[in-house]
């Protein structure tokens, strides 16, 4: 097969990447290629896995222990023929289907705290994509990501929005945030709202109504999401992945990356 031509210097040599051009300089295109990021839980990290991909990081350890559901088709990267099948296989498939070059090490499995750091080894990022109502575990990870000098991003959906948080060694972490016995994601709500209530140029009415709605009825479902918020989580974490790689300035917790459509 013959190699693309460069039109213009600042062009990637590899043709996959020609259209990240002006966006994307050869070298930062260069320094992320390799970096190795953990997926702990390919529901939502299913779709940011793909939106990583498709801007050039080619080396993912996936994490998870669940089959594919037909409720997660309305959001997750995944099709009908997939249900009942493992996520990080059919996700892995995906992935390659789409660049054979990436490198990928899964594990289909339900991290615990006790075997969190051994699938830690030589990885640079995490994604902490774990149900808050697993306890223990999502905390657990970020404590040991901490340990290991790993820097954790919380990707989070919220329909018609999403947000993000970056936790960091030297940041403050999201484990130290007082809970109580209801879901964790209400506490990160009220905290994120005392961040954007000050926010002129967005409208947060819709997200206000669905914090009420959600306090009546989260003792009887699971989080409810959207492909919206699914899309939107996955732009915000590819940007501070490519922060972080490239040593742009970064937001860390407890101030909130956030996107809204309404």
């Amino acid at each position: 097969m013959m190699k693309a031509l460069k039109v213009i210097p600042e062009m990637h040599e590899n043709e996959r990447y020609h259209k990240n051009v002006l966006y994307i300089s050869p070298k930062e295109q260069n320094n992320i290629r390799d970096i190795k990021i953990v997926f702990a839980g390919v529901g939502l990290g299913s779709v940011i896995a793909e939106a990583a991909l498709r801007l050039g990081f080619e080396n993912f350890v996936l994490i998870d222990g669940d089959t594919i559901e037909l409720s997660n088709l309305n959001r997750q990267n995944y099709d009908n023929e997939s249900v009942n099948k493992s996520k990080v296989k059919e996700i892995t498939k995906r992935l390659k289907a789409i660049n054979p070059d990436v490198s990928i090490e899964y594990h289909h499995l339900f991290l615990e705290p006790t075997t969190i750091s051994k699938y830690l080894e030589g990885c640079d990022i995490a994604i902490n994509a774990i149900d808050f109502d697993t306890k223990h575990t999502p905390f657990a990870f970020d404590e040991i990501c901490k340990e290991k000098g790993i820097p954790v991003i919380h990707p989070l959906n919220f329909g018609w929005g999403a947000a993000a948080y970056l936790v960091t060694p030297t940041s403050k972490q999201i484990y130290n945030v007082e809970r109580n016995d209801g879901r964790f994601e209400l506490v990160l709500i009220e905290n994120m709202l005392t961040y954007l209530k000050n926010r002129k140029d967005i409208n947060l009415d819709w997200f206000y109504s669905f914090f009420e709605l959600y306090k009546l009825n989260s003792e009887k479902i699971t989080p409810p999401q959207l492909v919206v918020g699914s899309h939107l989580s996955a732009a915000l974490v590819c940007n501070i992945l490519f922060s972080i790689v490239n040593n742009l300035e970064v937001k860390t917790f407890p101030e909130p990356y956030f996107l809204s459509t309404r």
